[in-house]
């Protein structure tokens, strides 16, 4: 074992171990700041240099390492003032370079740095020699305060850690958090964590860790203690709640009720945890403090297609109308092809923590290529989540309108009733902006009504697909999407039009005009038709954090069959697109030409939105 000294060393190695693994732009600054220059030297505007690191023996990572922490390299572009001022950065990083390889398990590494400043530019050379990388030797677990052993981890794995593994600093302290989540997810509250005892030793050219951890007793859930509430009824939090008192104290269990309360964003902060003490009856009260944030948002927003032209929409809604959580929202759009007004009201925890009732009414003027007129319609239903990506939803809907149809200069009155139903998953990692995963909804509307006098009924189904793939962290992005929809059961004169299937614009084929891809009437209205696919890709290209390119290339067609004959021509678009990404989500500018246009189709579509196409 080695003496008392070569713990202390040891041990000191580890103590300033979380910033030697920050990233370099989490250091402030060089440990010792450049000196200005001294009176035998001259000064200089500055002493521009290259810096070159020769690291023997590895594969380029503990190179990559290294440049991530040097200072050399983060301010190569503000050079220093004098030569002195460079071996003064020079010095200071082989320092943090030896900080740096201890931290990944290199602790006999050597260090040695070239500094010619009469070349010009001046060059600095760096060379590591890492040596031999250490190991984890033994990973003990020293439980105290209780006698009862029985069933207390003593795995490494408990902390995350394995024998054998390289003895890297950060995982060492990522071990304490690791194995205190483990308690606590073991019916174990206070659990912690109260010392780290690390022994390198040269000799064995090994590490060995000992945890001194206070588990605490064994405890179940007890009452859940709220404060600050003013306007949020308590027993809708105490809805949310996802365990009940007496079940053994999970700290997942704990998390995912942190997650409902900040995704009902009824909250502004929120301060949660177990009390200090275990009651006598072995249960934990659980102590939450929140304060509610403000309820009530107003929005606006504009957006602009050559195909619809230009338009602007205003929003204004409230998050807890009742104080059970309940979201109003009310919507106005004003545009070229759509004037309306819409309300929506959501009730969260309907007869079930999973489940949202929904209801909804619109009424709109919509002057449209391929039908004109006003539309009047209400819809009331559930939503469920299954899972952390499914859900599905019911709903009961009725629609009147009264509309002009393609190609003809009179308007037709319809009624509808129908109860579509979805499922959707959504494994993607933002909603205005998905960088991976994938989404997937299918939707299945059975429509029953008059159209005019005469009865009418009809099956519409409809399937999207779109995945993400980040080909090039934080620069380039693959995106794709598919769709097939289907309508059944009506022949297409018994179909109103704005239940037909059309293709075409922004989110669809961009280039050709809104609903555009299809048969055309006499008049050149699109008729729709009884079934569609499209297919797109584009690159979501960064040049910068904030603007990326978008080159793309979509097709679709619209046939009169209830399945798509791929016999019909496809229609093809493509073009440039320009995001300018906010915290709200990215800016889209797009610039579609179609590929192969009719004479009935415009030479080039632009599109204004937010967020990304699909």
């Amino acid at each position: 074992m080695p003496d008392a000294s070569a713990r202390a060393f040891a041990l000191a190695l580890l103590v300033p171990v979380g910033a030697l693994i920050a990233p370099s732009g989490a250091l402030a600054a060089d440990p010792v700041p450049d000196e200005p220059p001294t009176a035998q030297e001259t000064p200089s505007v500055s002493v521009p240099y290259g810096v070159e690191f020769r690291v023997s023996g590895e594969d380029g990572s503990l190179t990559s390492w290294l440049q991530g922490v040097s200072r050399l390299v983060v301010l190569q572009g503000e050079p220093p003032a004098t030569p002195a001022g460079l071996r003064q950065r020079v010095d200071a990083d082989l320092e943090r370079f030896a900080q740096a390889l201890r931290a990944r398990g290199y602790y006999d590494a050597t260090l040695a740095a070239e500094v010619d400043t009469e070349a010009r530019p001046a060059r600095v050379v760096i060379s590591a020699e890492p040596g031999t990388l250490y190991t984890l030797a033994s990973v003990v677990f020293d439980y105290r305060g209780t006698d009862e052993r029985a069933d207390l981890p003593q795995d490494p794995g408990t902390a995350g850690l394995e024998v054998g593994a390289p003895a890297r600093a950060q995982a060492v302290l990522d071990g304490e958090h690791t194995l205190t989540l483990a308690l606590q997810r073991a019916a174990r509250p206070l659990a912690r964590v109260t010392d780290r005892l690390v022994v390198v030793d040269h000799a064995r050219h090994v590490m060995e860790v000992t945890y001194t951890v206070e588990p605490g007793p064994k405890a179940a859930f007890g009452p859940l203690v709220v404060r600050g509430l003013e306007k949020v009824d308590e027993t809708f939090v105490q809805a949310m709640v996802p365990w009940r008192e007496g079940d053994p104290y999970d700290e997942r269990v704990v998390r995912e009720f942190r997650k409902r309360l900040s995704e009902s964003r009824l909250f502004g902060t929120l301060d949660m945890g177990p009390e200090a003490a275990v009651g006598p009856d072995g249960r934990i009260p659980i102590h939450l403090t929140l304060s509610e944030a403000p309820p009530r948002t107003i929005a606006a927003g504009v957006s602009y297609g050559t195909d619809r032209g230009p338009g602007a929409s205003a929003r204004w809604e409230h998050r807890n109308l009742l104080g059970a959580g309940e979201h109003l929202r009310i919507e106005a759009v004003g545009a070229l092809s759509e004037q309306s007004v819409a309300a929506s009201l959501r009730k969260p925890y309907f007869l079930s923590p999973r489940q949202t009732l929904t209801a909804s009414s619109r009424v709109a003027r919509e002057d449209l290529e391929a039908y004109t007129g006003l539309v009047a319609e209400a819809a009331a239903g559930v939503e469920r989540v299954l899972s952390e990506h499914w859900r599905v939803s019911g709903n009961l809907s009725l629609e009147m309108a009264h509309l002009t149809w393609p190609g003809e200069d009179v308007s037709r009155p319809h009624a509808l009733a129908g109860l579509p139903v979805q499922v959707s998953r959504d494994a993607t990692d933002n909603a205005l902006d998905p960088t991976r995963g994938t989404r997937f909804s299918l939707t299945a509307q059975p429509f029953a009504g008059v159209v005019e006098s005469e009865s009418t009924g009809f099956l519409v189904v409809d399937a999207l697909a779109s995945g993400y793939v980040p080909a090039l962290p934080d620069r380039l992005v693959l995106a794709g999407r598919a769709r097939l929809a289907s309508l059944t059961g009506a022949s297409l004169d018994r179909v109103p039009p704005n239940r037909r299937l059309y293709a075409g614009g922004g989110g669809s084929v961009r280039g050709f005009g809104y609903q555009m891809i299809g048969p055309l009437a006499a008049n050149g209205d699109p008729l729709g038709g009884r079934s569609a696919a499209e297919i797109g890709v584009e690159a979501r290209i960064k040049i910068t954090p904030t603007i990326a390119v978008v080159p793309f290339l979509e097709g679709g067609l619209v046939g009169p069959e209830s399945w798509p004959s791929f016999d019909e021509t496809i229609r093809w678009g493509a073009g440039l697109g320009a995001r300018y990404h906010t915290d709200f989500g990215p800016l889209r500018v797009d610039l579609g030409v179609p590929l192969n246009p009719r004479d009935e189709d415009d030479s080039f579509q632009v599109y204004i939105s937010l967020g990304q196409a699909f």
